[in-house]
């Protein structure tokens, strides 16, 4: 008796929930949005960019945002993975060492390619 005054209660619920999810899945589909055109690729639109890029460049340059973006990125490196931010400077730390050495002793630079050498006299000039 009790259970079929609670399936009484219930049957109600339970033809809600059905038509809705009959609604969800096989209801109509939502208008799709259509994607808008490239404003940089519009006649005038590449030097409108182009001086917005350049502008966000000097903006970036000038604010000192750099040096807080790479602090941010150091901590969270540091935090994500103490081991591997500590070994990353010690590499780094290791091979400018032996490069500035190398320099000092064969009064070459390391870092400069040998196809930036060819073609230069000795004093560095083309």
């Amino acid at each position: 008796m009790q259970a079929e005054s609670l399936l009484k209660r219930l049957a109600p619920v339970l033809a809600a929930v059905v038509f809705a999810t009959v609604f969800v899945v096989a209801g109509p589909n939502p208008p799709r949005a259509e994607a808008l055109p490239n404003p940089c690729n519009l006649s005038g639109g590449r030097a409108i960019c182009g001086k917005v890029e350049e502008g966000a460049k000097w903006l970036y340059e000038k604010s000192g945002t750099g040096s807080l973006v790479e602090g941010v990125s150091e901590a969270v490196d540091f935090a994500s993975d103490p081991l591997g931010y500590m070994e990353q400077k010690l590499r780094q730390g290791t091979k400018s060492m032996f490069g500035a050495f190398g320099e000092e002793l064969t009064g070459k630079n390391p870092n400069e390619s040998e196809k930036g050498k060819a073609g230069k006299n000795k004093d560095g000039t083309p």
